[in-house]
């Protein structure tokens, strides 16, 4: 996982950095990534959950002030969970096969980011805000050696909302005057407890997330540098 002390150091290195004006006032586009994805909060997620693999897909706007901060905002889809590995037993109570369960949430998710941004040509961003979260379906699905594949439908157990942290940093390649192409790492740190049911020794269950976003970005909002 990237660490958020990693993004306030880099954060620190850009200051020395250049900054520019912004000469337009709006900022769209769309994002997709891959994601790393891991669930905490309790004892049997810290120890026997494993992160696994998740995705997301956005649709963006950005408002610019005149120099480096913006605000940020996006529509997602995000897919996001755990990996356990475990073991099959027979009615004897012998084991009979390893099984891999992947845990999959599919979320909405809306941030709002406050963004800075600095450079001349290639630019650099950072940007943090909360999020927030709509559960449109959780579902276990197992399968593994010697038994059938399975898949239990689990939305009822857990809270509809999620809410937490979004930081990430990255950089914009200009490709013409109103078009860019974006690269970013952002984490996504879930402060709330989405299970609805009662958790293993007084615990709870937040999500985690890392995604690997890539986008392409058209600016508008002429703004003249006068």
């Amino acid at each position: 996982m990237i660490k958020f002390r990693a993004i306030v150091l880099i954060l620190l290195v850009l200051t020395f950095c250049k900054s520019y004006g912004q000469t337009n006032k709006f900022e769209s586009g769309i994002e997709g990534s891959p994601s790393l994805i891991m669930l905490k909060g309790n004892d049997f997620v810290d120890f026997r959950n494993s992160a696994t693999i998740g995705f997301s897909g956005r649709l963006f706007f950005q408002y610019n002030f005149k120099k480096i901060i913006s605000l940020r905002t996006n529509l997602a889809f995000e897919r996001k969970g755990s990996l356990v590995n475990s073991w099959a037993f027979n009615e004897y109570g012998d084991p009979i096969g390893r099984v891999q369960t992947n845990s999959k949430f599919d979320y909405l998710t809306i941030p709002l980011l406050v963004r800075a941004t600095f450079g001349k040509r290639v630019l650099f961003f950072v940007n943090a805000g909360p999020y927030l979260g709509y559960l449109l379906k959780q579902a276990d699905v197992s399968k593994g050696e010697n038994v059938p594949k399975t898949r239990n439908d689990n939305t009822s157990s857990f809270k509809r909302f999620d809410f937490g942290v979004s930081a990430g940093f990255g950089l914009l390649v200009p490709i013409e005057q109103n078009f860019a192409l974006s690269f970013e790492a952002r984490d996504n740190v879930g402060f709330y407890n989405v299970s609805d049911v009662p958790v293993i020794n007084g615990g709870s269950i937040e999500t985690v997330a890392t995604n690997f976003l890539f986008g392409f970005v058209y600016k508008f909002g002429f703004r003249p540098t006068n």
